[in-house]
């Protein structure tokens, strides 16, 4: 071959495999799918559509938000840990679903640490202890000693078992020796409904969720979970405040993939995610609904998740849960 010809014929070659390996590195080619493992209207759902939509702007594609309830979690759990490693399916993940759901299943389908990348901790919710403004019920006292007088009769709601409104409830149940009942539902949501409908006496439900159906008059909150009152209702006393001295609970809600994702995608994703919550409108909608901003490296989520698995256990086995 002519060495002009070979020349061009080599950097022909070379300009390909360039293209190639750029394409390659192209990411996101498509729209991401954000699976938020409850129903639509709670907690995740709303975090989950704040971060989808500054996510979206930041990437330049759509990012879906799909909802799949079912088996506390574990169900939308699953369909990311079979997904594709390539970062375009993510799932809201938080500790019902990466912790406690698994730990209490006898067959988990899925391992919360193996199965996952960790991308980054988004927020930290605590918990309003709800009740219908009907019961006549004003404050925890009233809760707890109306309980009290009518042991058993006393229904509470929550997102499914395990999930960490279903702690809260137990937690409450234990904390305060009252003899209630546990009804699971596929996500908050409908929990709060039926709690409105007068079937239910109280629910634990995330500041996210809860604050419509307070805002609106629906629902009367008695307490916040955390040891701090909150910003948004700094009126609001905290359950420990109020007579249940020492209780605490809070959720969080995070970011992972499945877990092969290339180590690239998952920084990529990082970077983007924390910017985008960061953003001054983001910023304002999750303080809004009470939550309190994080933001973490991937690594940091993982040592919350190995972290979290022993505290659960050990709460499981406090409260009676099995």
């Amino acid at each position: 071959m002519h060495m002009k010809n070979w020349i061009a014929a080599a950097c022909g070659t070379a300009l390909s495999i360039v293209c190639v390996t750029v394409n390659a590195q192209a990411y996101p080619t498509r729209p991401i799918r954000m699976v938020v493992p409850y129903a639509p209207g709670g907690p995740t759902d709303t975090v989950a559509r704040i971060v989808g939509q500054k996510l979206s702007e930041r990437v330049g594609v759509t990012v879906v938000v799909d909802n799949r309830p079912g088996g506390t979690g574990t169900l939308g759990g699953q369909i990311v840990a079979r997904a594709a490693p390539d970062g375009h399916t993510l799932l809201l993940c938080s500790t019902s679903t990466i912790v406690t759901s698994p730990i209490l299943m006898p067959n988990p389908p899925y391992d919360g640490r193996r199965d996952f990348a960790p991308i980054t901790l988004v927020v930290s919710l605590p918990y309003l202890l709800l009740v219908n403004p009907a019961s006549g019920i004003g404050s925890v006292k009233e809760l707890v000693d109306a309980a009290r007088a009518k042991p058993g009769a006393f229904n509470y709601g929550s997102a499914g078992v395990g999930s960490t409104s279903h702690l809260a409830g137990a937690l409450l149940g234990k904390m305060a020796g009252i003899d209630i009942a546990h009804v699971p539902y596929r996500g908050s949501a409908p929990a709060a409904i039926d709690l409105i409908g007068g079937r239910l006496q109280f629910m634990f439900e995330a500041t996210a969720g809860a604050m419509p159906h307070v805002k609106s008059g629906r629902l009367r909150a008695l307490g916040v979970s955390t040891l701090k009152r909150i910003a948004s209702l700094p009126e609001l006393s905290t359950i420990s405040e109020a007579g249940v001295a020492g209780y605490e609970m809070s959720v969080w809600f995070g970011i992972c993939a499945p877990g092969a994702t290339p180590p690239a995608v998952v920084e990529q994703l990082n970077r983007e995610i924390i910017t985008a919550i960061h953003a001054p409108d983001a910023r304002e909608h999750l303080s809004s609904i009470g939550a309190e901003l994080v933001g973490s490296s991937s690594q940091e989520l993982g040592a919350l998740i190995e972290a979290e698995i022993p505290r659960v256990v050990k709460l499981l086995r406090e409260i009676g849960v099995k």
